[in-house]
């Protein structure tokens, strides 16, 4: 298994990176489950084989796929070698593009060849020339990109505050503290906040914050009780709880487990 980041500037600010996996018969079966971070994907995949288990929902993954945003881990298995090339979007990117609803997105992998059928059209094109040259794909998927001007409003602009500056305190702060970033009442706030990414806000700042968690302890290993103190957890079970909602799996048997994917997939 291959796991590969690249790193782009688009001049919309839709895309935080572009990717590619790869599986060869010797890694197959392969199995891992995937932590959600906040961010929604774009992603095609050349080769059939590849499955998601989200709850109890099994989900085929071919071709063009979009991703929103996930509450909870799901599970990721692959019987076929193949090849997948995506992007990871920034929290508003779907909205921007797209100007619909994107809580219907939420907890789902799905392609648009029902309900637009220009846009995956034009971008699965994209995919298919460039699979075997990574800095054409880079090229061209940023080019496409660059060339769909954002949808946005005053919501759209008060949103990208609010996640702003749930980034910046990587999600320890309570939602009395974004309604003091943007000006609406916290029922407006968690209906657009919905809309434009996906989840709502006070599930949106409690994923970060464990996705920070988890973050800092592969890239640093820092004892977790230290990390726990942190990351602002009252104490060990307040900890476990969000542990065992993000990746359905005690902590115990979450380390017993080797996950390469993940080992690498949270180090971006």
């Amino acid at each position: 298994m291959k796991f590969k980041y690249y790193f782009v500037k688009d001049k919309n600010k839709y895309i935080k990176s572009l990717f590619k996996l790869s599986f060869v018969n010797e890694d197959i079966p392969f199995s891992s489950i995937i932590i959600p971070n906040g961010f929604p994907t774009f992603s095609y995949l050349f080769n059939e084989g590849q499955t998601s288990f989200l709850g109890k929902k099994e989900t085929k993954l071919h071709g063009f796929v979009v991703t929103g945003q996930c509450y909870g881990a799901y599970n990721y298995l692959v019987n076929n070698s193949g090849l997948t090339f995506g992007l990871e979007l920034h929290p508003t990117a779907l909205y921007k593009i797209f100007n619909t609803d994107i809580s219907k997105f939420t907890d789902q992998h799905v392609t648009l060849n029902e309900s637009n059928t220009d846009f995956e059209s034009k971008i699965s094109e994209i995919f298919l020339k460039t699979k075997n040259d990574e800095k054409e794909f880079v090229r061209k998927i940023t080019l496409f990109l660059d060339n769909i001007n954002p949808f946005i409003d005053n919501d759209v602009i008060q949103i990208d505050k609010t996640i702003n500056y749930i980034f910046e305190k990587q999600g320890m702060l309570q939602i009395n503290d974004l309604l003091k970033v943007v000006p609406f009442s916290q029922k407006s706030l968690e209906t657009k906040f919905k809309k434009i990414v996906g989840l709502t806000p006070g599930k949106y700042v409690r994923l970060i914050r464990f996705s920070n968690l988890m973050r800092k302890y592969e890239s640093n290993k820092i004892d977790l009780n230290d990390l726990i103190l942190m990351y602002n957890y009252y104490d060990k079970s307040h900890f476990l709880k969000d542990f065992k909602l993000f990746l359905n799996q005690s902590p115990k048997e979450f380390f017993k487990t080797e996950y390469p994917l993940l080992k690498i997939y949270l180090k971006n």
